[in-house]
This record gives C-alpha cells, sequence and structure tokens, in this order.
C-alpha cells in the first residue's frame, strides 16, 4: 500500500510539473533553459532553481560554496551526528557552520528517501557520488536531478556546472581563485616539512588497510602541496592499495597520516595502532609522526570547503 500510495504522490507531481512545462522541443529554444550533459543523459533545467536538495556531502560542499542553501540534505550514514527523523532539521559534521538555513534530513545518501523529497517540492535535486542511474530516474520524476560526479579529485568542473545552473559563475571563479591561492600559500609554509616522505593510509580495522595514491581526493591534494607520497609496487584499485599489516613495516615514510574510515572514529583507530605490537613499533610512530585524521572529511566531502579544512588542519598536525 506505501509503495502503491508513494507512486502516486511521484505520479502527480510528474504531471503536475508537466502542466507547467512547455514541451520540451520548445523549450530547446528558450534561452532561459538550460541543457546538462551528464553520465546518464541530460537534464534540463529552467530559470534559477530555489529550492535545491542535496544528495551528498559533495553536492552541499559544492553547494554551500556558492553561498546557496539547500532546503533538504541528505547525510552519509557513517557521520550522523544524532538519529534524526524524516523531515526534521539536521546537524552537519564539518559543513554545519557554513548553513544559515534549517535544511531537513532526507535519509542518507546510501538510502535517500524520495517521499522526503517529494514533500520539500524541490525545483532541482544535486546526486552526488554514489549515485546510481536508478536513483537518478526516480528523482527526476520529482525535480531536475543533476549527477555532480565528474572527479572526486578534481571539484572544480562540477563547481563551474553548477554554478552555471545556479546563475552564480562569478562566485564559481572566485571560490576556484581562492582555492589555488590557498593552494600556493599552504604549499610555501610546508616547503621544508614537504621534503620528507608522506604515507596517506586508510584502516578501519587491521584487517582493512589502503594505501592512498595521487588518484584520490586526499592524495591528489597532499601531492599538490609539495609531499611526495610512498606508494608500493601494487596492484592500484580505484586509486588505493589495499595492504596487509605485515607489509606497512616495509613502507619507509617520515610521516604518516591515517584516515579512520568505514564505521571507526578517529580515537578507535588511534588505540588500536597503540595497541599492535607491530604498529606501535615502527620506527614513524616513535618519533611522533603518525597523524590520524578523519576520513569523512579527507576523502568523503571532495570539495572547496573540505579542501580549505585539511589544509588548514594539516598545518596544525605538522606544526607549521
Amino acid at each position: 500500500m506505501y509503495k502503491f500510495l508513494l507512486s502516486i504522490l511521484l505520479f502527480c507531481c510528474f504531471t503536475s510539473a508537466c502542466d507547467r512545462t512547455p514541451n520540451p522541443l520548445i523549450q530547446s529554444t528558450n534561452t532561459s533553459c538550460q541543457e546538462i550533459q551528464h553520465e546518464f543523459g541530460q537534464t534540463q533545467i529552467c530559470e534559477t532553481p530555489q529550492r535545491v536538495v542535496a544528495l551528498d556531502p559533495r553536492s552541499l560542499d559544492l553547494l554551500l560554496s556558492l553561498d546557496v542553501q539547500p532546503i533538504g540534505y541528505a547525510e552519509d550514514a557513517r557521520v550522523l551526528l544524532k538519529t534524526p527523523q524524516f523531515g526534521a532539521t539536521i546537524d552537519v559534521k564539518y559543513l554545519g557552520d557554513r548553513i544559515t538555513t534549517n535544511p531537513v534530513y532526507v535519509g542518507t545518501w546510501q538510502a535517500p528517501s524520495q517521499e522526503s523529497v517529494l514533500k520539500l517540492k524541490p525545483d532541482l535535486i544535486l546526486l552526488g557520488y554514489g549515485g546510481e542511474q536508478s536513483l537518478y530516474m526516480n528523482f527526476s520524476q520529482i525535480a531536475p536531478t543533476l549527477p555532480l560526479s565528474q572527479s572526486d579529485r578534481h571539484w572544480q568542473e562540477d563547481l563551474l556546472t553548477l554554478s552555471r545552473v545556479m546563475n552564480r559563475a562569478q562566485q564559481a571563479q572566485q571560490v576556484i581563485q581562492n582555492h589555488n591561492q590557498r593552494i600556493a600559500d599552504t604549499r610555501a609554509k610546508l616547503k621544508a616539512v614537504a621534503k620528507q616522505q608522506l604515507l596517506l593510509l586508510s584502516i578501519s580495522g587491521l584487517d582493512s588497510i589502503e594505501v592512498f595514491t595521487e588518484e584520490t581526493f586526499a592524495g591528489n591534494l597532499l601531492t599538490e602541496l609539495g609531499f611526495e607520497l610512498v606508494v608500493p609496487p601494487l596492484p592500484v584499485r580505484y586509486g588505493a592499495i589495499p595492504i596487509s599489516l605485515e607489509i606497512l613495516p616495509q613502507l619507509d615514510a617520515d610521516i604518516v597520516i591515517v584516515m579512520a574510515s568505514g564505521d571507526s572514529t578517529v580515537s578507535q583507530i588511534q588505540k588500536l595502532w597503540e595497541q599492535s605490537p607491530v604498529l606501535r613499533s615502527l620506527p614513524v610512530y616513535q618519533a611522533n609522526q603518525v597523524h590520524f585524521v578523519d576520513y569523512h572529511l579527507w576523502s568523503r566531502i571532495t570539495g572547496p570547503i573540505a579542501t580549505e579544512l585539511i589544509t588548514k588542519q594539516l598545518q596544525q598536525i605538522l606544526s607549521i
């Protein structure tokens, strides 16, 4: 019965939108409409959206960097600060201080709620990483849905696409300019320490360890800042190299940054490291050069605001 009622709601919303929207063939000649090409096809957007829902942290980062406030948001299930109810306001980790309105919880990006989004009556839905074509098709029945997942490493392209949709091209150029200046300034400050070999790890447990390469968001950022990453000659999968605990002592690094991933917290992974005879005996750990950070900030948000926060944290943990 629930699925039947939801289908009716979606159908009504879709047909109502059709009543308000001109024929698609005519829209293509309307200068107020834009056709945005993406991996799932194309999305037509007419007029500047006023009610935007972000279905993942990266989309939220890009949206906020353009000074656009969302009406709804789907958080990562692993970092929910509380247990929000659908339709209730939500506290957002790391990006919360940039939010000046009260976006409501519409589920997680792993399982966003169509019903919750439908109730908000959005005129644009942003679909980020992990967004499957089925999600795109379903949410496109509610409002124009735009996937923003061109590259985890390079968010600039998606920012420029979103800025055209939101009529904020000038703001986007300023964001990119500020980012480039921040990278240059931070690189100069880190010049001396960046000469050292750095190992970037993702750890959710002693049986789940990965070395991140420059093909990842965090690895690419560290490379931009002048660091040379320690990368073992092993097969790479999605920018990361799975390794066993026994391999770690063979990797010669002056600095190690450990991202606490999965459902693990930074404190849990730090404690895990301290309790492991293999890990706590590493020379780099004995030299107090193993630093623990949150994977969510370093590898899930992957936008300009996250970059700013990471560069600040990096200077703090390296005492620059």
